[in-house]
């Protein structure tokens, strides 16, 4: 006999309290470990990959506002881990760059991430990852590799 499942999975809500556990997870452990946020994690990352962009660029990036990217690149720059310069350019905008201590940084955060998705990977399979892999970029419009 055929267990029923209810109709409303509540994916939605389910996506948003996994995104909310494993964000303050790995906050925590980046903190402890290497010193640094979940979110100058993630702009390391960024940073990493385009060197030298334009704050408004890692903005978009990370999906941050003015606001707060501006106060998020104030503190790693007062932490030594990027600078902030002009951009000759256009005068009222700003590139972002890492400094060699958050070149060192980013290679930390990229091991404990790698670490991490092991963790939250035990005990599926490898096709079972592909699954979640392709659910995920295609709810975050992203074309599978």
């Amino acid at each position: 006999m055929a267990i029923a499942r209810p109709v409303d999975r509540r994916l939605f809500l389910l996506l948003d309290r996994a995104r909310h556990k494993l964000f303050k997870r790995a906050n925590v452990q980046l903190q402890d470990e290497i010193g640094i946020s979940i979110a100058q994690g993630g702009a390391l990352f960024f940073l990493g990959r385009h060197q030298n962009c334009l704050l408004s660029d890692l903005a978009e990036g990370l999906a941050l506002n003015n606001s707060a990217i501006t106060g998020l690149a104030a503190r790693m720059e007062k932490s030594g881990l990027i600078k902030r310069t002009r951009c000759t350019i256009d005068g009222r905008a700003w590139r972002v760059s890492l400094t060699e201590l958050g070149a060192e940084k980013r290679e930390l955060v990229m091991e404990r991430l790698r670490q991490f998705n092991l963790e939250i990977a035990n005990g599926f399979s490898e096709q079972e990852m592909d699954i979640v892999y392709r659910f995920l970029c295609s709810i975050a419009e992203v074309e599978v590799l």
